[in-house]
């Protein structure tokens, strides 16, 4: 079987970064975002699944770190990455016409963005509360 060693680990490192480089083209063509955009969504929902990761692996010597008690902060941080792909698209649905003001969609506004955050965090919270009761 081959062994990597210290020599050999740049060209896996160059085939990583091929391959999220890929993903990362498939992933703004697919939700039709500029590169831009879906390169930090893209970054954000990695470091969250990094920060996912982290909170499984401690889960034993942090136990507020279990999943059960984590994911209603974890959902609403995967709510917060998406951010920059609703300004994106706010900024796409508003077509420019000359002499009238256009009204943002229902996310475009930063108190629809906080409220759903808080929704998220204190409905997930509640529903965590009553299985647990169960």
């Amino acid at each position: 079987m081959y062994k990597i060693d210290g020599e050999d680990r740049w060209i896996l490192f160059v085939i990583g970064v091929a391959f999220a480089t890929f993903l990362a083209c498939k992933f703004s063509r697919y939700f039709g975002l500029s590169r831009d955009v879906a390169g930090v969504v893209f970054s954000w929902m990695a470091v969250l699944a990094v920060v996912t990761r982290l909170c499984s692996t401690l889960k034993g010597d942090f136990p507020r770190l279990r999943p059960s008690k984590t994911w209603p902060f974890l959902l609403a941080l995967l709510w917060m990455c998406w951010w920059p792909a609703l300004d994106f698209w706010a900024g796409q649905s508003m077509a420019p016409s000359p002499g009238q003001a256009q009204a943002l969609p229902w996310w475009g506004p930063w108190y629809a963005r906080w409220g759903v955050l808080a929704g998220i965090v204190a409905l997930g919270s509640l529903a965590r509360k009553i299985l647990r009761h169960r």
